[in-house]
């Protein structure tokens, strides 16, 4: 009866041995998954600087715009002054050219 018992309990035992080797991942699988995620760590590390490059070309060119705009703002205000000054006599314009 003790000798069935320890048949019964060895064959459990070499059952649920099998069983949990069969879950475990061989070295090669090991290898394979720490390349994967090295792999995947790279691209988003790439990734990550090019998000960063791209981050500072958009500022570089926020401030081409705000420039550009103030440049535009500085010709408007002064077309504005332009269109409102009295319109000068010719006559006036060259008598102040010759100094007289």
């Amino acid at each position: 009866m003790l000798h069935s018992r320890l048949k019964a309990a060895l064959a459990i035992s070499a059952i649920c041995t099998m069983a949990l080797l069969g879950g475990c991942a061989t070295t090669e699988q090991v290898e394979r998954a720490q390349a994967t995620a090295d792999q995947a760590l790279s691209t988003a590390q790439t990734a990550q600087s090019q998000a960063q490059q791209a981050q500072q070309t958009a500022q570089a060119a926020t401030a081409a715009s705000q420039q550009a705009q103030n440049a535009a703002d500085a010709a408007q205000a002064a077309a504005a002054r332009a269109a409102a000054a009295p319109p000068q006599d010719a006559a006036v314009a060259r008598a102040g050219e010759r100094g007289a």
